[in-house]
């Protein structure tokens, strides 16, 4: 048995992302090929960031694991017109291939490290891969177990909630000042990449308005149409609307100072400013009016590299319990590839008592009630003779001397049924 993935990452550029991205119906297409070609499991995840599969091949023949995975990487390739850019197409097999089936969904293999979202996108992508029987017993203990360890990793360690991306670390700035979002309005001076990244963060918080006043209304309008709470006003409008706003976040490129001292109105509740922009776009003498609070994108610094240093070390504990996990995996592995040579042992003792009892009762007169009650007692009887045997085989922790005895105890049995025929 062998696990493998192959796909792209963040490394790759967004323009090669968005050519190996899976729809629903490309996945399940795709899942069909790959099960017709020799996998017996597989998973497809496709984020905005990942476009990877993962599958399982049930044979140890290292010529024709070998073969597979050349044939899955070519399918892959040709299938998304990624021959330019083969380079980018990474694969793992065997144990590497679990370690990063449980990094990715703790999110250690993410642009951000630690990364939330992408726990929801694993699960969403094995629960898929499921409804549509596309996994069994390897991949569903597989998913299971990388999805409970990504959970134990957050709840624990809490990696997540380091901030590291200025945008991400500006918002929570400005909530933990704020004293939380729950009812504000949030002014947002400026739609460009910074704007839009604010917008991306705050649209999940509990604001009851976020107002984008910006100088092209296109972009922002868009945004408006896709979030009820989203309302778009003229860049005109920026000072009067400071009235309005519990918070507001500057980040055009505007070259000069866009809210100045003397034009702001008297406030009798707070608001809190963050200068996003450089040059700056808030006098910063502002911070002198009552209810009013300026902070610029130097603030964020120090944090942004506080928590890339935090997050790091909290990593290095993220490893060792995927380690653990890992390791548990392997020997749930071990262990359960001797179900099928136990269950072997068990149909060997049941097939052996039926020809046996065939034979027994073509010779004696019982009753179909006494039949039934010496069937059971053989079978019963036949069962505890190699219950001692299966026992031993599991307890084995030598994985090569447990297989040399399965396979001895399989072809024993295997004779046996062959006589008793």
């Amino acid at each position: 048995m062998q696990i493998s993935v192959l796909g792209i990452d963040h490394r790759a550029d967004a323009a090669i992302r968005e050519k190996a991205a899976f729809s629903e119906s490309h996945s399940l297409e795709f899942s069909s090929r790959l099960l017709a070609g020799g996998a017996a499991e597989t998973v497809i995840l496709s984020t905005c960031n990942r476009s990877e599969i993962y599958y399982l091949q049930n044979t140890d023949d290292e010529l024709k694991l070998s073969r597979v995975n050349r044939d899955f990487r070519r399918l892959y390739i040709d299938y998304f017109k990624l021959a330019d850019h083969h380079n980018m197409v990474y694969q793992l097999s065997g144990e590497a291939a679990i370690r990063h089936i449980f990094r990715v969904a703790a999110g250690l293999e993410s642009a951000v490290i630690g990364e939330d979202e992408i726990l929801r996108q694993v699960k969403e992508a094995y629960e898929f891969a499921h409804n549509f029987h596309n996994t069994d017993k390897y991949f569903n203990r597989l998913f299971q177990e990388a999805i409970k360890c990504a959970k134990e990793i957050k709840t624990s360690l809490k990696i997540s909630e380091i901030p590291v991306s200025t945008g991400y670390i500006g918002l929570k700035y400005l909530e933990k000042e704020s004293g939380g979002f729950e009812g504000k309005t949030m002014l947002l001076l400026g739609f460009g990449e910074i704007g839009r990244l604010f917008l991306q963060y705050a649209k999940d918080r509990p604001l009851a308005k976020i107002i984008i006043c910006n100088r092209s209304a296109a972009a922002a309008r868009a945004a408006c149409r896709e979030l009820n709470n989203v309302e778009y006003q003229p860049s005109n409008r920026a000072t009067e609307l400071v009235s309005e706003a519990d918070l507001l976040v500057a980040a055009t490129s505007c070259p000069h100072v866009l809210l100045k001292k003397q034009d702001m109105p008297a406030r009798e509740t707070p608001c809190y400013m963050l200068d996003m922009a450089i040059p700056r776009n808030i006098d910063e003498t502002i911070a002198e009016l009552p209810n009013y609070h300026v902070a610029n994108i130097d603030v964020l610094k120090q944090q942004a590299a506080a928590g890339l240093a935090e997050r790091d070390a909290l990593s290095a504990r993220a490893e060792a319990m995927i380690e653990q996990y890992l390791a548990d995996y392997k020997a749930w592995v071990a262990h359960s590839g001797q179900d099928n040579v136990i269950q072997s042992l068990n149909n060997s003792v049941d097939e052996i008592a039926e020809a046996h009892l065939e034979y027994l009762f073509r010779k004696i007169s019982v009753s179909e009630r006494e039949q039934k009650i010496i069937s059971r007692t053989l079978q019963s009887a036949l069962r505890k003779a190699v219950q001692n045997p299966i026992l031993s085989l599991k307890a084995m922790d030598d994985p090569q001397k447990r297989e040399h005895y399965s396979q001895v105890l399989q072809e024993l049995f295997e004779n046996e049924q062959r006589q008793a025929r």
